[in-house]
């Protein structure tokens, strides 16, 4: 084989072997992002006051909200600002943080007791709420521990959960283990992450018109994208301009901690059209009277 023959050869086998890989990378632009749908935020315990008539008239439709943690934590703030979003209109969704210590069946069990708790108490079991298990960082289970998980969700909601999931960086700790653990997946546990959908969080230490992120080919692209959040304290964003600051005034005051993120919050883009949006939370979200 001559030299330029062999150079073929390389990139060709590379090229094939890049696309078989199980996790692949997309960059978005500002210019995409401002297609994109901007109407999605998410709360965790901190205190402070949400305005939800307020962030509804920014253009926000769905509030996703912490529920609990692990085996026994329940978020304080989250039966008041599910009043609150009912009370604006707003679309709701819960979530339930992952902790790998822990056997994952209560875990489950418990944060679908808490979310229908808080729905009998202010009398909004016939309105949908989003499901949704956090699966990040050093409490992260495996991939096929997450789709025995959306599995137990589905059960007793009879809706598949959103899978909010961090996923590194080719050459980031933790990328191969990944890697290896989506090649170990059987159909069926493929079949179930796809039909979840995906919610990658991922915003930089500086501002920029781009941003890379990886997505498990598994399922085929994502559906939320978190572009900005904080990081030790500290509010960071994706993407150059106001409008992607995180920054939403008195729709949201946070209670202590760093004046920077007094009125800043996650945010977060639906990789879709408007009608697409609704169709993925009418398949998704179930009422509370419904669950078994």
């Amino acid at each position: 084989m001559n030299t330029r023959a062999s150079i073929w050869f390389t990139l060709a086998v590379a090229s094939l072997l890049s696309a078989c890989a199980p996790i692949r990378t997309e960059t978005v632009s500002v210019h995409r992002a401002r297609s994109l749908l901007n109407n999605t935020v998410d709360f965790g315990w901190d205190g402070g006051a949400v305005r939800a008539d307020l962030l509804r008239s920014m253009g926000i439709e769905l509030i996703i909200h912490r529920a609990t943690r692990g085996a026994s934590k329940s978020d304080v703030d989250y039966a008041r600002r599910e009043h609150a979003a009912r009370a604006a209109g707003l679309k709701w969704g819960a979530y339930h943080y992952v902790n790998r210590t822990g056997n994952l069946q209560p875990q489950i069990d418990r944060f679908i007791r808490v979310v229908a708790a808080t729905a009998h108490r202010h009398g909004t079991t016939a309105h949908p709420v989003l499901m949704v298990l956090d699966n990040e960082g050093r409490d992260r289970v495996s991939w096929s521990q997450l789709a025995w998980a959306a599995q137990r969700v589905r059960a007793h909601t009879g809706a598949w959960p959103l899978l909010y999931c961090s996923v590194p960086l080719p050459g980031m700790p933790g990328f191969d283990q990944q890697t290896r653990e989506l090649r170990a997946l059987t159909p069926a546990e493929r079949t179930v992450l796809k039909t979840c959908g995906l919610w990658i969080p991922r915003y930089g230490e500086q501002t920029s018109t781009h941003m890379t992120f990886s997505v498990p080919r598994v399922f085929g692209t994502w559906t939320f994208w978190q572009y900005c959040g904080d990081i030790s304290g500290h509010p960071k964003t994706a993407l150059f301009g106001p409008e992607f600051s995180g920054n939403v005034g008195g729709a949201y005051t946070r209670s202590g901690g760093r004046a920077s993120l007094r009125h800043f919050c996650d945010r977060s883009f639906f990789n879709g059209s408007r009608s697409a949006f609704e169709k993925f939370y009418r398949e998704h979200a179930t009422a509370v009277s419904a669950w078994r």
